[in-house]
């Protein structure tokens, strides 16, 4: 059975949550492994509507094995609130889900750091969500971070929670001019985290192999998107990780060689939210129709996402580095009917063709698309094979497919795990 890494190819908020749900139904074991809870997985089963940040979205999933990983930076109050989220559907995940001892957690004073951070840049806002997702990572490397291991040994982690609450109080205060959570109630709200969370504590790197050996189908979950990674996205508008392809394999200690299949998740247009480049961005007025026609709002912070026509020049450097098997394509019904349509098929620079994305965030503010119209189309939301749907679509996706050089495996035309076409069967 297969390892299959899921793969955000633009700025995030692709839905990757939907197809990984979709997939997880026949894998035995989904990963989440990198970020946080800055991550926003929705997943609609009937009239339910349920907003994963940290659960693997193959919680819904009975036979799934869900692990967190090592490369996740975790925060406990919030994992603590999906999992009484999930337990009031009456899925219990005892014995189901496992936090790696090594996983990174995020402090209600990361959290404050994040906002304060954030504020200085003024203008040069990121436009974070302000989960302390940055400073977690910040102190990961600075050798300064806590783990769930730390917090479950009593006297570790009076010292090294204890330490990293000073140096924040210190900043806070010396910096900020603001007061930081009493210590005395940090530590004690510590102590219910490791009571709480002890169940579920252990070496996901170890059952991941187990996994492996036994065959078993695996699903790594990525958060975010290609173009927000820490080294190759929109620098400094990107996120604190890889959701590039490295960050799943080295956030829960999976070799290069045993990846069986990268599914990269398309949306059939482009969003981003917050601030940064964004070539294809459409005027206001387009924008509010796909905005409200495709439920454009980020599950994490209720934003309005930022819209775009699909950027095919992204696209195809996404598959390159990550080296995409196949795409998902998703929200291919909100394209309906709009009419012009336009694609951007290559980046220009005054008379200058670029071979790609641009290394540098100067390149990225100066680039102008060049659009290609497409063909529009009417109908075709309640298509269940690629024949059902309109020529339109189905040109659409074969440009997708000639640009890039990747195939499309999946075609979502909806929320519903039915509202799905897999034109070429299994992905492998």
């Amino acid at each position: 059975m297969p390892v299959v890494v899921v793969i955000g190819a633009q700025w995030g908020d692709e839905g990757k949550g939907k197809i990984v749900d979709l997939l997880a139904a026949r894998a035995q074991v989904v990963a989440r492994t990198q970020g946080g809870a800055n991550a926003g997985h929705t997943i609609r089963r009937g009239e339910s509507k349920i907003i994963l940040h940290l659960l693997p979205s193959g919680v819904l999933s009975l036979q799934t094995q869900c692990l967190i990983g090592p490369g996740v930076v975790m925060d406990p109050e919030g994992l603590l609130n999906e999992l009484t989220e999930i337990e009031a559907l009456g899925i219990s995940l005892r014995g189901r889900l496992t936090i790696d001892l090594r996983t990174h957690l995020v402090l209600p004073t990361h959290k404050l750091l994040d906002g304060f951070y954030e504020s200085a840049l003024g203008e040069n806002k990121i436009g974070t969500t302000s989960r302390g997702i940055g400073p977690a990572y910040s102190d990961k490397a600075g050798r300064r971070g806590v783990r769930l291991g730390d917090l479950l040994d009593k006297p570790r982690r009076l010292k090294s929670f204890g330490a990293l609450y000073d140096q924040h109080a210190l900043i806070l205060e010396k910096i900020y001019q603001t007061t930081a959570p009493d210590r005395v109630q940090f530590l004690e709200t510590a102590e219910h985290w490791a009571e709480t969370l002890a169940p579920y504590a252990g070496d996901t790197v170890h059952k991941l192999h187990e996994a492996l050996g036994l065959g078993q189908m695996i699903l790594l979950e990525g958060a975010q998107g290609t173009f927000l990674d820490l080294d190759l996205g929109t620098y400094p508008f990107v996120t604190s990780s890889h959701p590039t392809v490295g960050g799943p394999i080295v956030g829960i200690g999976l070799p290069p060689s045993k990846v069986d299949f990268v599914l990269g998740v398309l949306k059939a247009y482009c969003t981003r939210v917050g601030s940064g480049p964004f070539p294809t961005e459409m005027d206001l007025a387009g924008a509010e129709m796909i905005r409200l026609r495709g439920g454009e709002f980020g599950a994490t912070t209720g934003r309005p996402r930022r819209i775009g026509w699909l950027d095919l020049v992204a696209a195809r450097d996404a598959a390159r580095w990550n080296g995409i098997n196949g795409w998902a394509v998703t929200k291919l019904d909100v394209l309906e009917s709009v009419k012009p349509l336009q694609v951007c098929s290559a980046y220009r620079i005054g008379e200058q063709i670029l071979p790609g994305v641009p290394p540098t965030i100067q390149g990225w503010e100066e680039v102008q698309p060049v659009y290609e119209e497409a063909p529009h189309w009417v109908g075709g939301s309640a298509a269940r094979t690629l024949s059902d749907l309109p020529e339109g679509a189905r040109s659409y996706l074969r440009k997708i497919e000639s640009f890039t050089g990747v195939p499309v495996h999946m075609i979502s035309l909806g929320a519903g795990q039915e509202e799905t076409i897999m034109p070429r069967g299994d992905l492998v």
